[in-house]
């Protein structure tokens, strides 16, 4: 592959990096060569932390959220918009499932930016350690250890949206234009899946395990987010020993900071072991719940979040503020009616408690429980009055900015990573009939699972932990329920998933990934539908094709492929009709 090495523009490490800001002051852009760069250990900081920042781009989270979540059941547009045009149309159009190959979100150059940067950090680090004697092998390894990671966590979402994606390896000196300058050819998701596990299991052991600073542990990627990422693909790929190997590597550095937390702040420490997992105590005392939401969705920065975007105050997370919420009455996207069912009177779809503080922390009810707005990072603080035992006085303290940090990955998602492991790793049911050993092996992998469940859906609930309500008792889970067969259990996992990471990014992707090991939509369309009022028949049809659970190429990028009218190495989607024009317009 052709490495293009004209004049290189530093801006792409980020105007606002001290670092960098410094060294443009002293030459001009159009004067700044490639290779004069780098020379110090500072050079690879500045890109490093430049592909951070694309990562933290409004594109990027923005299609972090609409890849991940808004074709599934847990959102629909809002009923009283009737936007024609421009993104909000784009956005309405994609909950509706009907996606065109012109839709503004069916483009990929923003992560594209992203992975240029880590590639440049990749191709040109290891010559800064023969150039700077302050620059130590180790230093090398852990900026490598979080570059790969970088580009694997942008071509996985690459790769869940649209299945087979251009895996770049390669920096182009064109920030914008990487990946069709080089016109990589699409890679397989099964593929890249293997590629990519093998680096990180490469470089996860030379990644930081512990910065100085407190919050680059969540803002930057350290062993136990590069873990985190390596489970997700194993749990695609099937591979369930690796998907708990990762996952129980994860916890075991989670219970070290538990005890050591323990120990400095004894009772006043806001964590507690649920089920034998560390995780942030939602109640205080027996007054008030709301603890986990604030310290996850609002602080930030927060003992469970394993990889997060980061904002600062002179910052804007536009997707939130556009979005999500009714902040300024822009709040587009809304709850599926399933979501918020009635969950007050313990009838709930979803949300099944109404002792499951997730509900109230995520969502917000108007039109006397016709309409579900989403709550979810719009709000900075949640506080519910439990002194009588029930969920009342709610009060919520909105943001006085919109800074949300973005979460990636928290220890929650990555816990239901391994229980759903536990799960699927069991012989089904038919196979264990007369056969003891295998019977006893899904006991406890059944058992090990619902423990996870457990201990993530107690800690939502006002009960137990700290002199909670015994009239909520009713609502915990009983595992002879759901134990009875394989997909019972794997129904529980999922429900619990979409409770806990409701509005994060994550519910279509959980979708995708079971109709793949199914081999079929099915279920995945009934579960879809069910957000549905008009079209059912016509979303039902387009879901029956497995290629439909993708998205399809943007028209653009196919567009950049053709040469003299000639058809490129990247071609559409079948399940999209393709545009009659893009040979012509690519003339």
């Amino acid at each position: 592959m052709k490495n293009i090495k004209p004049i290189f523009c530093i801006a792409l490490a980020g105007a606002t990096l001290s670092s960098c800001s410094d060294f443009l002051t002293l030459v001009p852009l159009n004067e700044i060569v490639y290779e004069n760069y780098w020379t110090s250990k500072g050079d690879v900081e500045s890109v490093l932390l430049g592909a951070y920042s694309a990562l933290e781009d409004n594109n990027c989270i923005t299609r972090m959220s609409i890849w991940g979540e808004m074709r599934s059941d847990n959102i629909i547009a809002d009923p009283n918009n009737s936007s024609s045009s421009g993104s909000t149309h784009d956005i309405v159009q994609i909950t509706k499932d009907n996606i065109l190959e012109t839709n503004s979100f069916t483009s990929w150059s923003c992560f594209y930016t992203a992975i240029n940067r880590a590639n440049t950090v990749i191709k040109e680090a290891p010559a800064i350690f023969e150039k700077d004697p302050n620059y130590t092998r180790k230093n090398l390894n852990s900026n490598l250890a979080e570059a790969y990671a970088i580009r694997d966590l942008c071509h996985w979402y690459l790769a869940r949206a649209y299945r087979s994606v251009p895996f770049v390896t390669e920096p182009s000196t064109d920030d914008a234009r990487g990946v069709e300058g080089f016109k990589v050819a699409p890679t397989p998701i099964e593929e890249l899946m293997k590629i990519m596990t093998q680096e990180l299991e490469d470089v996860v052991e030379d990644a930081v395990v512990e910065y100085p600073l407190e919050s680059a542990n969540t803002g930057r990627f350290t062993q136990v987010s590069i873990y985190a990422l390596l489970a997700d693909m194993y749990l695609w790929q099937g591979k369930y020993d690796k998907v708990i190997e990762c996952v129980d590597k994860i916890t075991a550095r989670k219970m070290e900071v538990y005890k050591e937390l323990k120990e400095e702040e004894g009772v006043n420490c806001i964590l507690d072991l649920f089920h034998g997992y560390p995780l942030i105590k939602n109640t205080q005392g027996t007054q008030f719940a709301g603890t986990s939401y604030n310290e996850n969705f609002g602080t930030g920065n927060s003992f469970e979040i394993l990889f997060e975007l980061p904002f600062q105050s002179n910052q804007e997370n536009s997707f939130i503020s556009t979005y999500y919420g009714e902040r300024n009455s822009n709040g587009v996207l809304h709850a599926a009616t399933q979501m918020g069912a009635n969950v007050k009177n313990g009838k709930g779809e979803v949300f099944k408690s109404k002792y499951d503080t997730r509900y109230y922390e995520s969502i917000r009810e108007d039109n006397e429980g016709s309409d579900f707005m989403i709550s979810k990072y719009v709000a900075e603080k949640q506080q519910f009055d439990l002194s009588t035992g029930e969920i009342k006085n709610q009060t919520t303290t909105e943001r006085n900015n919109t800074t949300p940090n973005w979460v990636v990955y928290r220890y929650t998602d990555a816990l239901l990573m391994k229980a759903e492991a536990l799960v699927m790793m069991t012989k089904e049911d038919a196979m264990i009939a007369g056969d003891s050993a295998a019977l006893a092996e899904r006991n406890r992998n059944f058992a090990q699972a619902f423990n996870i469940v457990q201990a993530v859906n107690q800690r939502a609930l006002c009960t137990g932990y700290d002199g909670g309500y015994t009239n909520a008792s009713a609502d915990t889970l009983k595992f002879a329920e759901y134990s009875g067969s394989k997909q019972s259990m794997e129904n529980l996992v999922l429900q619990e998933r979409r409770r806990e990471l409701c509005f994060e990014g994550k519910r279509w992707f959980d979708l995708v990934r079971m109709a793949r090991r199914e081999g079929s939509t099915s279920r995945l369309s009934t579960l879809v539908l069910t957000k549905y009022t008009e079209n059912v028949s016509a979303v039902r049809i387009k879901l029956s094709d497995t290629f439909a659970m993708y998205f399809p190429y943007s028209k653009d990028e196919i567009k950049l492929y053709y040469e003299d009218g000639v058809e490129g190495v990247l071609k559409q989607n079948p399940a999209y009709k393709e545009d009659e024009d893009i040979k012509k317009a690519g003339q």
